[in-house]
């Protein structure tokens, strides 16, 4: 069982992770890399059980493009806390592609990097580390909230006088400025 973050609730979740080995014979609800998935798409979606794609560092996600539609959701990888092309394939499903599903964070990422992760399109979490777990549990939501990238997946209003300058709608108290 993996702990889910959705909509600042928490659910647990049985996916069972697909490799080379196992392949599309695999029976109930399966998350394969996106490298195999896209070798035997159409096996996987006529399988018994929903299907979703793990988005490996440095994989396109555009080729997902036409089968979209018909995942559950899809996991963007994140292998350590520095290595920030989880953020991009994020954004890349939502703001280029206009992906409207559920995209999840998985992988080594940091508390301090779940509000930006919401702010690139990431709508859920795979919760593997015991302290972000905790963090979270505690109402912890370290979010800046002044910006100076605009993002196309959230609404931000100016700040200032400074058009490029962008300042987050939320009104959180103990964000760090």
């Amino acid at each position: 069982m993996t702990t889910i973050y959705k909509d600042g609730e928490f659910v647990e979740e049985n996916w069972i992770r697909v490799d080379a080995e196992t392949g599309s014979a695999i029976e109930g609800d399966a998350l394969v890399p996106q490298t195999l998935f896209l070798e035997a798409a159409n096996d996987y979606l006529a399988r018994n059980g929903k299907t979703a794609v793990l988005v490996e560092a440095g994989d396109n996600v555009e080729l997902l493009q036409p089968y979209l539609d018909n995942l559950t959701y899809v996991a963007v990888d994140f292998p350590s806390f520095a290595d920030g092309r989880g953020f991009s394939a994020a954004r890349v499903l939502r703001e280029q592609i206009g992906f409207q599903g559920d995209i999840r964070a998985a992988g080594k990422y940091i508390l301090d990097q779940v509000p930006l992760a919401r702010r690139c399109g990431v709508s859920s979490f795979e919760i593997t580390k015991p302290e972000v777990l905790k963090a979270l549990k505690a109402g912890e939501w370290p979010e800046v909230t002044k910006y100076l990238q605009p993002v196309g997946t959230v609404d931000e209003i100016p700040f200032g006088t400074r058009p490029w300058a962008r300042r987050s709608f939320r009104d959180v108290a103990v964000a760090a400025e």
